[in-house]
Order: structure tokens, then sequence, then C-alpha cells
């Protein structure tokens, strides 16, 4: 993979999830940050074994939509998720903890994730491009054989990778990964951009 297209893409995600802490602090009312950001490229075959070598895994899954598509899967751990849906439900106060509220909060989250990341990739690249309502698949139903027919769809698709560690004021650290599936319209995109990215 060229070094430009790493390091325009790198660009692209951080400052996704740059603006997603704001949003974090927004929702939180807590100062968040971001430390050890990732990011790679690979086969999505490959990426989407190792990540779901792990169990216990809350994944939301969002289509990007328009000029372009795509393809995201956020990925929590199980103690991620239920530190950062606590701490919400405890800020929000009327709200009951109950799965129904859980998986409210965690497709919020997704929606200020990807949706970060959507809107960065969208002026970069100059697509017009949007995030669909996100699908939530609960840590029983992420098993071996909804993983294989995610990955019939995938064969050889070259996929991103990219991950951080979000810190809230309260002690509390979230640390999500993001797998994205980007058709060839993106990649003609990202591969034209990137040129002018090195100059």
């Amino acid at each position: 993979m060229d070094k430009n297209i790493k390091a325009f893409t790198a660009d692209i995600f951080k400052k996704g999830f740059e603006k997603s802490s704001k949003s974090f602090s927004n929702l939180s009312g807590e100062k968040v940050g971001i430390k050890k950001f990732e990011l790679s490229l690979g086969k999505a075959n490959d990426l989407m074994e190792k990540i779901f070598k792990n169990k216990n895994l809350y994944v939301l899954i969002t289509d990007v939509i328009g000029e372009a598509k795509g393809k995201s899967y956020l990925v929590l751990n199980h103690n991620d998720a239920e530190e950062i849906t606590g701490m919400l439900i405890r800020k929000m106060k009327n709200i009951e903890n109950n799965d129904f509220y859980k998986e409210a909060i965690l497709k919020e989250v997704d929606n200020v994730l990807a949706a970060s990341v959507i809107t960065e990739l969208s002026n970069e690249l100059d697509l017009k491009i949007f995030g669909d309502v996100p699908k939530f698949i609960k840590p029983e139903e992420a098993n071996q054989e909804w993983l294989r027919s995610e990955l019939e769809l995938m064969n050889g698709t070259i996929a991103i990778y990219s991950s951080a560690n979000f810190f809230f004021e309260a002690n509390l650290k979230i640390s999500p990964s993001f797998i994205w599936i980007l058709d060839s319209d993106f990649n003609k995109a990202i591969n034209q951009k990137s040129k002018e990215y090195a100059t």
C-alpha cells in the first residue's frame, strides 16, 4: 500500500475521531481525549477474522450510501459497552438501566463515531455520502455463523481498520475498533486525492 494513501487515509480518520471526541464531550458533559490512534489497511477477511476471534463483542453496522458505497463495523468489547452505557444512563438520570436503553445508547455511540468519519470522508473526497440507520448485533448473535455470512460478501475486498482510546474525565476509557469496507468508487477517490495530499 502506497505510503501517501495510508497517510492521507489516516489523516481523514483521525480528524473524524477528534470530532467524535467533541461530540462525546457534549453527550457526557465531560472532557474527552484521544490516545493511541491506529489505522491499517488489509484484506477484509483477515481483519474481520482477527477482531472476531474475541468473544462477547457488541457490533454496530452502518451502511454508507450515496455517491459511493460502503459499510462500517463498530466493535466494542463487553466491558466497554457496559461502561459507556452505564455512564451515559447515570448522566441522563431519567432512564432505566435495561437492555432497551443500552441498545439505544450504543446506536447513538455508533452515530457519533461513524457520522464523524463519514463527514470527513465526504469533505476530503468530495463525495455526497451519508450513513444509514445502524444495525445492532448482540454478542450472542455475533458468532462464527454470522461472521461466515459476512465474510462471504467480502472475499478479496480491501478494508480499513481503525481504533483509538477515548478517555473521559470520569476515569473512563473505551477502545472502540472500526472496520470499514469501501467500494471501488471510494478507492478511486482516495487514490486520486492522496496524490494531491502528497504535493
